[in-house]
């Protein structure tokens, strides 16, 4: 927390920069003491009723869970903003993969430094008062005001929220939804959500509100959770999976998904772009979501045209160099079946980076499956694991050769030589190395690779 005077206003990077230093971050290091779990509602209100209440007005979709969150959430908000009747269209999503600006998009544009510094600078007066005290925002919740101020400033009719962490609790959770997603439920962040799939789904459901439509890819326990809430609150709820089926799902070869998703109104064949049949659950989520907001005809053509980055891009030739941000044994499970499926019958090496509390075997295990080689590497992130230690944990379970390196750019340096003949380089593990790849092979914030995948 800095104690030096708070600027009369914010003129550019640098100023947003040191503005969000002084704040606690969690993104940089969750608390671990029960008593520091300062997250608090009614402090994020306080910081909207100051900002002018700019989350008022727009059609919301809110979304929370473990998995799969920011794959709806950016399949809503660009079928939207392929909707001209729609628009303008806002995103909030985090984390980043190359850039901050990312977390905040207009109609598939990424915020401006000087669009966020001017936003920001309207909450200094508040902010100089609240420093210091039980008020002060974290740095999740300063930036979750600023996007919104940004958002109002762009007349956004749409606001697509992707929650930080949680749900009841999160910043975003001050918002008056149209409908709310609720994606598969997980083991994660304990120390924080709970202990049981039970608390942690409970902490995802506390973002169903009093008659607000609710839309779940949930199963098993975490579905009962999520089912109990909807009807203490009123809240139609659609299971996919139950109330809306899929059939005759086809993944590859390469970055493509077909399907035919079932509902009340009859089958409606779909296609995205991305590898993987563990998305078509989210891509049946993000469908039912766009039926309550526009009509049918239009969707299935702008589902055709997303861009999904993060998930088994292809960002670089030559060897062909893919990332996901796979970080949980499950999806590292459905990132190793889709590699599988996508490009069948080639070898890969793997670039791995992870974060300690993270499930190292459970994440690696599924990775290192057929794996050529790995090499390991640690992120931008003060809970990065070292390379070195990486390697020996990873040692201690697998006999794929490691290679520890000491950055992202030169571990993909690395594995790049090591990948003989048509083998595959995939980086996974951690959405931070995912960016840190995208940075290494010259890709742009925001910039679609013009690779075939």
């Amino acid at each position: 927390m800095s104690s030096d005077p708070f600027p009369d206003r914010i003129q550019d990077r640098d100023g947003l920069m040191a503005l969000l230093a002084r704040t606690t971050n969690y993104e940089e290091k969750l608390p671990r003491d029960p008593a520091k779990r300062l997250f608090k509602l009614e402090r994020v209100e306080q910081l909207m009723d100051a900002a002018g209440t700019p989350q008022d007005g727009p059609r919301i979709v809110h979304i929370a869970g473990s998995k799969g969150k920011g794959t709806v959430a950016r399949i809503v908000a660009q079928v939207l903003t392929a909707i001209p009747s729609a628009g303008p269209i806002g995103l909030y999503t985090s984390p980043h993969l190359q850039d901050l600006t990312e977390r905040v998009i207009v109609d598939n544009v990424a915020a401006s430094d000087a669009t966020l510094a001017r936003a920001a600078t309207r909450l200094l007066p508040y902010l100089a008062k609240v420093e210091g005290t039980a008020d002060a925002p974290t740095f999740f919740e300063l930036f979750t005001a600023i996007a919104w101020l940004v958002f109002h400033d762009a007349q956004c009719r749409h606001v697509v929220l992707e929650t930080g962490l949680g749900g009841r609790l999160d910043a975003t959770n001050i918002c008056h939804p149209a409908v709310t997603v609720i994606t598969t439920i997980e083991l994660e962040h304990k120390r924080l959500l709970g202990d049981t799939i039970e608390e942690i789904a409970a902490e995802k459901a506390g973002i169903v509100k009093l008659g607000v439509p609710v839309i779940t890819t949930a199963q098993g326990a975490a579905l009962d959770v999520i089912r109990r809430a909807a009807t203490d609150r009123g809240a139609e709820l659609t299971v996919i999976g139950e109330d809306v089926t899929y059939d005759r799902v086809r993944s590859g070869p390469g970055r493509k998904l077909t399907f035919e998703l079932t509902d009340a109104e009859g089958t409606t064949p779909l296609a995205l772009p991305v590898a993987g049949r563990h998305h078509v659950a989210n891509a049946a989520a993000a469908y039912c979501a766009l039926r309550h907001l526009v009509d049918a005809e239009p969707i299935a053509g702008a589902l055709d045209a997303v861009h999904l980055p993060g998930l088994l891009e292809p960002v670089a030739e030559d060897p062909l160099v893919l990332i996901d941000g796979a970080h949980t044994p499950r999806s590292a499970e459905a990132t190793r079946d889709a590699l599988a499926e996508a490009y069948p019958g080639r070898p890969f090496g793997l670039v791995l980076a992870l974060l300690e509390e993270k499930d190292l075997e459970g994440v690696v295990r599924p990775l290192a499956e057929g794996a050529a080689f790995i090499v390991t590497t640690p992120v931008d992130s003060p809970r990065a694991v070292p390379a070195e230690t990486l390697a020996a944990k990873i040692a201690a379970f697998s006999s794929v050769p490691v290679y520890p390196r000491s950055s992202p750019a030169e571990a993909l340096a690395v594995a790049r030589t090591y990948a003989l003949g048509d083998t595959i380089v995939l980086a996974s593990g951690s959405i931070y190395l995912a960016g840190a790849v995208r940075d290494a092979v010259g890709l742009l914030p925001g910039q679609r690779p013009s690779v075939a995948g």
